[in-house]
C-alpha cells in the first residue's frame, strides 16, 4: 500500500471485484486491512479484529484466484492465505489473551461474560 497508484492499477487490471468500482474496492480493502489490524494489535474488539481480517483474507483468496496473476504462478500464495486464515480463526475462537485491552478492562471494571 506504499504506492497508491499501483494499488489502484492492481484493482483495475488484476483483482476483478464484482459490484464495486476498482477505486472503491481498493479503498475498502485498504480500510479493512488497516482498521482490523489496528484492532488486533491494540487488543480491542477481541473477536471483531480477527473476523474482519479473516473476511479480508477470504476476499483476497477469492479474487486472487480469478485474476490473471493466478495463472502466472501465484498459486503458492494460497498456502500462505490458508495459514493466515487458520491463525485468525484461532484468535477469533480463543480470544486475544490476557494482555488484550478488552481483557484488562473487563478484569479491572467488570464481570467477565461467559459465551
Amino acid at each position: 500500500m506504499s504506492n497508491w497508484p499501483a494499488t489502484l492499477d492492481l484493482f483495475k487490471n488484476e483483482y476483478h471485484v464484482p459490484l464495486l468500482p476498482p477505486a472503491a474496492a481498493a479503498v475498502t480493502g485498504a480500510f479493512g486491512e488497516l482498521f482490523f489490524s489496528a484492532l488486533l494489535v491494540v487488543g480491542i474488539g477481541g473477536r471483531a479484529g480477527p473476523l474482519g481480517l479473516f473476511a479480508v483474507n477470504l476476499m483476497a483468496i477469492i479474487f486472487l484466484s480469478t485474476g490473471a496473476s493466478w495463472q502466472r504462478g501465484t498459486r503458492q500464495a494460497l498456502a500462505q492465505h490458508i495459514l493466515w486464515g487458520f491463525m485468525l480463526v484461532m484468535l477469533a475462537v480463543y480470544g486475544l489473551g490476557a494482555l488484550a485491552v478488552d481483557n484488562l478492562l473487563v478484569n479491572r471494571f467488570g464481570q467477565k461474560q461467559r459465551w
